[in-house]
């Protein structure tokens, strides 16, 4: 039975994607500091990778935002290496 002038209550609509999820901190900082490792060593395609992680742990962290940097960095390094065995 319906009554008139009832309103059913509308559920809550669903979290924003911009609500902050919880970062692994420890794991991101891991992830990092193996990233600079493997830079330091021009092992760019692991150092890539363990940034690649760094940022998905969280990207609007510090370190994600470093690592964000880091993988630019890379890609242009990769970029003229391989311009330069092209040649």
């Amino acid at each position: 039975m319906v009554v008139a002038g009832c309103a059913i209550p509308k559920a809550a609509p669903p979290p924003k994607s911009s609500a902050r999820k919880h970062v692994d901190a420890r794991a991101q900082q891991q992830y990092y500091d193996l990233g600079l490792q493997h830079y330091t060593k021009e092992n760019y395609g692991e150092a890539k990778e363990a940034f690649e992680q760094a940022l998905a742990l969280g990207p609007n962290t510090a370190l994600g935002v470093k690592a964000q940097e880091n993988l630019k960095k890379i890609e242009r390094i990769l970029k003229t290496l391989e311009e330069i065995e092209t040649k």
